[in-house]
């Protein structure tokens, strides 16, 4: 998790540049691609979960053989139908794009359409990149994972940010991510084939072995569908609805708490494969250990980020934005969807959970639930208050992230929601923050020693969170250095 909270606390810093030197059109350009982008969430019809799934159960009964067939089996449908869906994201994007996005100036098309051809060459790179990341995950090995990623995300951005202030034009933006994409594809499959002996294993892919993934890939493909065209619902009907000042408004707070809730993307893939482990082991309690476990890890620190985030967001953004138009836009919008994604990302662990336990119908039902509800929510709250009625509105709709979390907790017999320990830790957050904030109340915003009082709390509070975490790697380090030393030694 720590080098993605390092990616987050640079993509903080560099949004507001971006916006900035692209501007309304080429902003609302960028976040049309990566709206639709998204929308191909389903791009590989499911199959790298899957592959991920049997391959964990497989490590976990200790069946190498296994292993190979089903690596090899989905490579030899994988390249195949990524290719495809890369052609069809450009055509879709190319000739409807413009059509469905009517707001664009008429002299922004073109550069629209070479967008999205941008974007189908990233499709590919992207899914097949994840192909090879969940291999990695199935060996258990984040540890690499987390430091391929992040060096290759960091650079990423600052190319980004380089290309968006001499050029402002998101295409070449595009283009250097898929130059990035192809060097971190590389990396992962020279390490696959140098750390685990495991390379494309085409002679190895076998029918039974399709057959045997079929049902699993189809209920994963679902959940994937409902997710590509429900799960950004949102931003769907505001681009629609929208003008672009608002979407592009929309859009970089959306794109801000999204950054949250991918800092908890670090524990899915440790939950996923962790479980899928303990599925091959029969192994109810492992199931519910690494739901509490994580879940304990996690909810203190969301909690800190919506307590905190709640009582200084006035301060943080007048840190942060430098354009005061720009600034009142943001304000009132920018609190509750932090909020949502704080639910978003602890919801993520139920969601690991679900494929290792064969529940992925279940989830598929969950997914159709909570996106209708988040698009009745959208068109309520833009009749009722404009883009602020659509912040609260998508707040609203996390129900159906608390309703899964509940599922998945009575299914293993974890603690998480129903802990007294949990509603006990809240209430201690809130009466902090609150605290923090009546010392605070009677001064401005731009004030010195209301930025040092909200720095305090969020120091303070972290600090004992982290006491745990600590208090752990100095009992890790005590026998470490115990064993190293003279008298140890025979």
């Amino acid at each position: 998790m720590a080098p993605l909270l390092f990616i987050t606390v640079i993509n903080f810093y560099t949004a507001p540049k971006f916006v900035h030197y692209l501007g309304d059109d080429m902003y609302a350009v960028w976040g049309y691609v990566s709206l639709f982008t998204g929308i191909f969430g389903f791009a590989d019809l499911g199959l790298g979960v899957a592959v991920g799934r049997y391959i964990g159960v497989a490590l976990g009964k200790g069946d190498k053989n296994a292993v190979r067939e089903y690596w090899g089996t989905g490579n030899l449908v994988a390249i195949p139908l990524l290719s495809l869906m890369g052609i069809v994201f450009m055509v879709v994007g190319v000739c409807f794009g413009p059509k469905y996005f009517n707001h664009l100036k008429p002299e922004d098309v073109k550069t629209l359409q070479w967008a999205f051809v941008c974007g189908g060459v990233g499709i590919f790179l992207s899914y097949y990149n994840q192909f090879w990341l969940v291999l990695s995950q199935a060996h258990l090995d984040f540890k690499f994972i987390g430091i391929l990623r992040s060096c290759l995300q960091v650079l990423q951005i600052l190319v980004s940010l380089w290309i968006a202030w001499r050029t402002g034009n998101p295409v070449l933006m595009l283009l250097s991510g898929i130059v990035l994409t192809t060097l971190q594809l590389v990396i992962f499959i020279w390490h696959a084939r140098r750390k685990y002996d495991l390379g494309w294993h085409w002679r190895e892919a076998s029918m039974n072995r399709a057959r045997e993934m079929a049902a699993y890939t189809a209920k994963s493909f679902a959940a994937m569908l409902a997710n590509a065209f429900l799960g950004s619902i949102d931003r769907v009907l505001l681009g629609r609805l929208a003008p672009t000042s608002d979407f592009k408004t929309y859009t970089f707070c959306n794109n801000n708490g999204s950054r949250i809730q991918g800092l908890s993307m670090a524990v899915m893939g440790p939950v996923a494969f962790n479980t899928a482990r303990a599925v091959g082991k029969d192994s109810r309690e492992g199931s519910a250990s690494i739901y509490n476990e994580t879940f304990n890890f996690t909810f203190g620190w969301l909690v800190l980020i919506s307590v905190w985030f709640a009582c200084w967001h006035p301060v943080f953004l007048r840190l942060w934005l430098w354009r005061d138009d720009f600034y009142v836009q943001v304000t009132p919008v920018i609190t509750p969807l932090v909020i949502a994604y704080c639910f978003n990302a602890l919801a993520n662990i139920s969601t690991a959970q679900m494929g290792p336990l064969n529940r992925m119908g279940v989830e598929l039902w969950f997914m159709i639930f909570r996106s209708l509800f988040l698009g009745a929510c959208v068109v309520l709250g833009w009749h009722w208050g404009g883009l602020v009625g659509v912040a609260w509105g998508f707040l609203v709709s996390r129900i159906g992230v608390v309703a899964q979390d509940l599922y998945v907790i009575r299914l293993v017999g974890g603690g998480g929601w129903l802990s007294t320990r949990t509603w006990i830790h809240l209430a201690l957050q809130c009466a902090a923050g609150l605290l923090f904030y009546l010392v605070a109340s009677g001064l401005p915003d731009t004030s010195l020693w209301k930025m040092a009082i909200a720095l305090a709390h969020g120091f303070l509070v972290a600090a004992w969170l982290g006491r745990t975490i600590l208090r752990r790697m100095l009992n890790n380090f005590k026998p470490a250095v115990a064993a190293a030393s003279p008298a140890s030694l025979p």
